[in-house]
């Protein structure tokens, strides 16, 4: 590890985690490709598992072949003078503004002290062969520096200021051994957009730096999961509202686009939700420092668990769009929001482009079918 000093970070209250952490995403949650590398030991329970998107269950009476169960990473006892490490490969590259480490049921096996460092990966290939040991050897930047914690309790560290440095990696080190259940690691997508601006890319693709900026409702699942990659794998990952009663609802979130574009089409995917997407779905644009709306697709009719390809009129995809709202009728859930479109026009398709391709799951036309 390297002698630099690791940025002063900032204890923020449990009530606040939420609130404070509001502008970025977690770079390190599983469902954004975040992977564990390497570990010193996961004798108890897997490190994977601090990357997982649901908050932590426990599971009392729940024992397996090593001991109690538990939701989070644990390792073995040695309270000795050296300590566990794991290598996390983060979803996106992006810089780092703070951390929430949660020690949820981990009541007398809590790892009492935690410390975070980085590492920026230029070279792909190389780290997805590099060893444990050359791993360990790595020159570490801190990040978050030594911090206690306490057991069962959810812990907010926010960095006086957020990294220069975007990072590809992290390690995540436990003083001595012990279990930690989740780790979120909040920062900025380091934007990657196509080199040819006239290109047709996913402008509101968390890869490419799109934020959700507020919601109505996410009490099933948050609408940022409709920025992620792929198709998902069930109902939870995906924006999912609360039924509504009142009549004339709507639930809406606000998606600022990494970078303003020129939109050409839009994907609504309604994969899994089969029994609860929306009736319609209403997609409108705004001009960089504009609130009027540009109404792009108008209470589209949806249907449950397949894509929906929409093309945009031309006239509107001279628009410089900024900013997109997504409104269901009346509630639901939707899967994914693509909003194809290119920095500058005119736009043109790359080779390979997904744009209106189908990507079927296993069960697309049978999953309505009764079965005997």
């Amino acid at each position: 590890m390297t002698n630099i000093a690791a940025p002063v970070n900032i204890v923020v209250p449990v009530e606040k985690i939420a609130e404070t952490f509001q502008p970025y995403i977690d770079l390190a949650v599983a469902t954004r490709g975040s992977k564990v590398l390497t570990f010193t030991d996961e004798w108890f329970a897997d490190c994977k598992n601090l990357l997982t998107a649901a908050a932590p269950i426990s599971a009392p009476g729940r024992f397996v072949p090593t001991g109690a169960w538990y939701d989070g990473w644990e390792t073995r006892r040695h309270n000795a003078p050296n300590y566990d490490w794991c290598v996390i490969q983060l979803g996106h590259a992006g810089t780092i503004a703070g951390f929430e480490v949660d020690t949820a049921y981990f009541t007398g096996n809590h790892s009492p002290f935690v410390s975070v460092e980085g590492y920026t990966e230029t070279s792909p290939a190389k780290a997805a062969t590099r060893t444990h040991e050359e791993w360990a050897a790595i020159d570490w930047v801190p990040v978050l520096a030594k911090v206690a914690l306490n057991p069962s309790s959810r812990h907010g560290f926010k960095l006086e200021q957020p990294t220069v440095q975007h990072y590809t990696h992290i390690r995540f080190c436990m003083y001595p051994d012990g279990g930690v259940a989740r780790l979120r690691v909040y920062g900025t997508v380091h934007q990657v957009h196509p080199e040819n601006k006239h290109e047709i890319y996913d402008l509101a693709s968390a890869a490419t730096g799109s934020v959700i900026i507020d919601f109505s409702d996410a009490h099933y699942g948050h609408p940022s999961n409709m920025l992620l990659p792929g198709r998902g794998h069930d109902m939870s990952d995906g924006w999912e509202t609360k039924r509504s009663r009142a009549p004339g609802h709507v639930d809406h979130c606000t998606i600022k686009l990494g970078q303003p574009g020129h939109v050409t089409d839009v994907e609504i995917d309604t994969a899994h939700y089969k029994g609860n997407p929306p009736k319609a779905v209403t997609i409108a644009g705004f001009e960089i420092g504009s609130e009027e709306p540009i109404v792009l697709l108008d209470q589209a009719p949806i249907t449950p668990h397949r894509q929906h390809f929409f093309k945009v009129a031309s006239d509107l995809t001279e628009k410089r769009i900024a900013k997109i709202k997504v409104v269901m009728i009346p509630d639901g859930g939707i899967k994914r929001v693509r909003v194809w479109g290119a920095a500058q026009l005119p736009a043109v398709e790359p080779q390979g482009s997904l744009v209106g391709v189908r990507q079927e799951l296993p069960d697309e036309h049978t999953w309505n079918q009764k079965k005997n």
